[in-house]
């Protein structure tokens, strides 16, 4: 008769999470006794997040972990009827950040690693800083037009030179797609006419 063996967990780490053995066996099963996995609900998510906020300390909290934090509370106060647990734990989260930018102000040690993404399905141009959403630019596209139509800069990213860095990302993005760009928004026209080289790349509406 053959033993029974035992596959050792495999655990590491990336990023300073946690990587855990993916199951053996599909989530969902044939037997009837045993319930189906399926996938939490958009409530049911954001529960979660509300519940891991609740115990998350901002002051032990790594500036990525602070950054996403903030991510997911802000997507929770950007609603009709947020929780004010949601705009509690943002604003300890932005306040977190903002006082470690100050204290990395005054010694000099700040180095921010920034990068960009296009977010197809949301249909956003993206600017991460540290691992945290730190401003988005919006747009539209048909018809091989790509038009810029709002630039948001999340609270404590402010008058950085973010919104600038993003504007050019998407203009270079839509010059090597061979799109057609129209600078829909007021922070697009105005990165035009502060900077000239790049106008043949787009145009107004």
């Amino acid at each position: 008769m053959t033993e029974p063996s035992t596959v050792p967990a495999v655990t590491g780490t990336a990023g300073g999470a946690a990587l855990h053995a993916l199951p053996s066996e599909p989530a969902f099963s044939s037997d009837p006794g045993v319930d189906a996995v399926v996938p939490p609900t958009k409530r049911e998510r954001e529960a979660q997040w509300l519940a891991d906020a609740a115990g998350f300390d901002v002051g032990t909290a790594t500036l990525a972990e602070l950054r996403g934090l903030a991510d997911r509370m802000f997507r929770l106060v950007d609603d009709a009827f947020p929780p004010d647990q949601a705009r509690e734990r943002y604003a300890a989260a932005v306040g977190e950040i903002e006082r470690r930018a100050r204290r990395d102000a005054r010694t000099g040690t700040s180095v921010s690693r920034e990068v960009f993404k296009d977010s197809v399905l949301g249909s956003r141009f993206e600017l991460f800083v540290d691992g945290g959403l730190a401003a988005y630019l919006e747009y539209a596209l048909a018809g091989g037009r790509l038009t810029l139509q709002a630039l948001v800069e999340l609270p404590g990213f402010e008058r950085r030179g973010l919104g600038v860095a993003l504007v050019r990302h998407a203009v270079l993005s839509a010059h090597k797609r061979r799109l057609d760009l129209v600078a829909g928004c007021a922070a697009a026209r105005r990165f035009l006419q502060e900077n000239p080289q790049y106008r043949t790349l787009a145009r107004t509406p």
